[in-house]
């Protein structure tokens, strides 16, 4: 059953992180990507706090949400390859300043969510 909750998330996530890619387009810069994974560290760092105690109960719907959901809405490979793609076109300091705000974000926008998450609970 679990398998099953992954792929549905994954299902969801990934046609949304498409959806996104198709809403913001930009040939200078992987806005979308950037987009999409800030958002899910928001959403990681609620879910990881909030629904604890309901993820403890229902361990599926946990899957459903992190490792399907947000692992098919988020992605490392993409910040990766499109990181090579900028340094590829010679744009160095897009590369670099691209990655510095893509994980200054994560972990601003994790923790930000991690707090909303736990002063709601």
């Amino acid at each position: 059953m679990v398998y099953l909750a992954i792929f549905l998330g994954g299902a969801i996530g990934g046609g949304l992180r498409y959806l996104v890619s198709l809403m913001i387009t930009n040939d200078a810069f992987p806005f979308s990507t950037l987009t999409v994974n800030v958002i899910g560290a928001l959403l990681m760092g609620i879910f990881s706090t909030y629904f604890i105690s309901y993820f403890k109960a229902h361990p599926n719907i946990k899957k459903l949400i992190t490792t399907g959901f947000l692992g098919a809405l988020t992605t490392y490979s993409s910040l990766s390859l499109e990181t090579v793609e900028l340094l590829e076109r010679g744009h160095i300091f897009l590369a670099g300043t691209y990655l510095l705000v893509s994980l200054l974000l994560g972990f601003i926008f994790i923790a930000i969510g991690y707090r909303k998450g736990t002063d709601e609970a």
